[in-house]
């Protein structure tokens, strides 16, 4: 019999892993868990552009009450700049991770990042932000160990994208390509959220706890498998084949699951 490769298949997703449950089956202990939270289609809405979404204070007062609940164990761990999360969460007091791990700040202080060629990285950025510049339906995004290049609006361009990209970088000993929802993102080798999750689950807040991540793009299904390995619980947000063992919707349906677990007690 022929075998038939469908596309997830050859994107790296396993054949028909098993369907992950409904979200609103799941109940956790606040006082066993740590949380590690995506931030973009996890926490808030995904919008046309990385700078136009939308962060209001159900969302801040949300985040200050998981981090009571759980006795500081809540971490922000996202793709985007430290500075941008601080810029839309500012006051928040537990744990952000940016940059895919390459940046942290725990109990008010920055942590050391990555390293790597910035005179490269420099290099690198200064083509893309050219390749936006010749084709403005693509949307550059600067970061501070990286750089991503946007097709949310032309989805049709994601071959030149990635083609472009991949000429740029091929056989670098420093740097790869990460893709994500509608955009490919160079960054350091070596980072990633699972990384990011491993390194703040040191810190005294968390030690010991039982994981749960959640997040919505490719750039969490590294994390997904680590974290699953861990014994911990791993949420999907929206569709799309997955390693999660949780889904939900939308970052509405999970916020509303996160406030329903404030009565939940250790069994």
């Amino acid at each position: 019999m022929e075998q038939r490769l469908d596309y997830y298949c050859l994107v790296g997703f396993a054949p028909e892993t098993t369907s992950p449950e409904d979200l609103g089956l799941l109940a956790i202990p606040a006082d066993d868990t740590a949380l590690f939270l995506d931030f973009d289609g996890t926490l808030v809405d995904i919008a046309p552009t990385p700078d136009s979404i939308r962060v209001g204070s159900p969302e801040k007062s949300l985040l200050d009450e998981l981090h009571r609940r759980h006795n500081g164990a809540v971490a922000i761990v996202s793709g985007r700049n430290l500075i941008d999360l601080d810029q839309y969460l500012g006051g928040f007091c537990g744990t952000i991770s940016g940059g895919h791990g390459a940046e942290m700040r725990h109990a008010s202080q920055l942590l050391s990042g990555v390293s790597c060629d910035l005179a490269r990285l420099e290099h690198i950025k200064n083509a893309v932000m050219e390749f936006a510049i010749i084709d403005p339906r693509v949307l550059a995004e600067d970061k501070r160990y990286g750089i991503v290049l946007h097709y949310r609006q032309h989805p049709e361009l994601e071959c030149k994208v990635r083609d472009f990209l991949k000429s740029l970088i091929d056989g670098d000993e420093e740097f790869e390509l990460q893709s994500a929802k509608m955009a490919i993102e160079v960054k350091p080798k070596g980072i990633s959220k699972a990384g990011a999750i491993e390194r703040i689950m040191q810190f005294e807040e968390f030690d010991g706890r039982d994981i749960l991540f959640a997040g919505d793009d490719a750039t969490d299904e590294s994390a997904f498998s680590w974290v699953n390995e861990q014994g911990g619980i791993s949420i999907k947000i929206g569709e799309g084949p997955t390693r999660a063992q949780y889904r939900t919707q939308s970052p509405d349906s999970f916020k509303s699951w996160l406030k329903a677990q404030s009565g939940t007690a250790r069994s």
